[in-house]
């Protein structure tokens, strides 16, 4: 059976993750990086999901992170530099793979049971400029293609597009297999950021080692460029490229026996703004798209919107209540190869998902949510599926000053 290459597993879905990665590059710009500090993060996410109906099974799933980080801020030769150090354990049950069956990723903490390096990398802060420079084992969604609204849900696309996940030998260098990379990044001016980057072409190993330094001209690099906006009312406004500079074999090349060729790209953008309020309550919308070679990849289109609703009450201000629906479009040369062998593909795959987040306590929050896949996999014959979920997160932070 033919199938697309489920993406899920190489997503930055865990919230804990990308908010270590950038609360530490944000340190950069506080005053408090004039006072050599370090940073201490521990967190743990648990994800009970059940497939209630449709999919490929009936039955329930438990996935797990633990998260463990240190993050060193100081100064050298006039210079802003942070120093981070992240690891992972990763584990538990693959609903996607198991019993829903689709493409994008219902939970975004489905990946193998491994303990993994996160990342490891150096960032040094171009003096009083907005300007800096990271280079080690990278998060690329730590940086690029990264949301705010949509950081509410639990499904995987919502986290990066499925165009740009399901890219790759094993994934982009994004959760949970990360890579080698170099990342530049400062300001057009005060509302206006650009970045760039250059990443491992195919990041970890075959056999699922704890991280992999291994580079090759063969495998290549993924080229990224980024420019995003944001103001008071837009929370964000981004477009972005990718390409990859190693050739790919074609997704349909049993039926056309094309030799491996380049042009494995594509394009991104996100448009996420701040609506009003109706009474107390505030609410935020976002919209993302991107396309992706057809002749590489699954899916051609995908496109991912998302309203959601905050400061219910007064004593509950971080509360969110959330919609969100990722569609993702099959490209025909992934559906004519299907076809041929004999397993025909719908045009679509769509995820919609209902999610409320409760801030219960300083280090515990509290994320039911329901979730409905219609088509799941784009695989004709396989019922829409039900899904409810409850996941669970314990975090803790600490720093540590040293005066001089």
């Amino acid at each position: 059976m033919r199938t697309a290459r489920n993406s899920q597993g190489h997503q930055q879905g865990f919230a804990a993750s990308l908010v270590l990665s950038a609360f530490s590059g944000a340190c950069i710009a506080q005053d408090t990086v004039d006072v050599p500090a370090l940073d201490f993060e521990a967190a743990y996410t648990g994800d009970l999901r059940r497939n209630t109906h449709g999919g490929l099974a009936v039955g329930t799933a438990y996935s797990e992170v633990l998260d463990l980080g240190l993050t060193w801020r100081t100064q050298a030769l006039g210079t802003h530099v942070t120093t981070n150090l992240a690891v992972m354990y990763t584990g538990g049950d693959e609903i996607s793979a198991e019993l829903v069956g689709d493409l994008q990723g219902v939970n975004s903490l489905e990946a193998a049971a491994h303990w993994r390096l996160y990342e490891s990398w150096v960032e040094f802060g171009f003096g009083t400029t907005s300007g800096s420079l990271r280079a080690g084992v990278l998060d690329l969604n730590a940086e690029f293609d990264t949301p705010v609204t949509q950081d509410l849900f639990t499904a995987s696309p919502f986290w990066i597009g499925t165009d740009l996940s399901q890219t790759g030998v094993r994934g982009p260098v994004v959760w949970p297999i990360t890579g080698l990379g170099i990342r530049a990044a400062g300001n057009l001016h005060e509302n206006l950021e650009w970045r760039l980057g250059a990443y491992d072409g195919a990041p970890g190993s075959d056999d699922d080692a704890f991280t992999s330094f291994d580079l090759s001209s063969g495998e290549g690099a993924l080229l990224i460029g980024e420019i995003a906006y944001s103001s008071a009312s837009i929370r964000k406004i981004a477009v972005g490229t990718w390409a990859y500079t190693a050739k790919f074999e074609r997704i349909d090349s049993a039926l056309t026996q094309a030799s491996p060729d380049s042009g494995n790209h594509g394009v991104y953008g996100l448009v996420d703004l701040s609506l009003g309020r109706l009474g107390d309550t505030g609410f935020d919308a976002a919209v993302r798209a991107g396309l992706a070679a057809d002749e590489f990849n699954a899916v051609e289109h995908y496109v991912g919107m998302a309203v959601v609703a905050h400061h219910f009450w007064s004593t509950r201000p971080e509360d969110r209540l959330g919609i969100g629906i990722a569609w993702a479009h099959l490209g025909s040369p992934y559906r004519e190869a299907s076809d041929v062998d004999g397993y025909p593909t719908t045009s679509a795959e769509t995820l919609f998902e209902l999610t409320y987040r409760a801030e219960v306590l300083p280090w515990l929050a509290l994320v039911p949510n329901v979730q409905f896949v219609s088509h799941p996999g784009g695989v004709q014959g396989v019922d829409d599926s039900w899904i409810a979920a409850l996941r669970f997160e314990f975090s803790h932070t600490a720093t540590k000053n040293f005066t001089p």
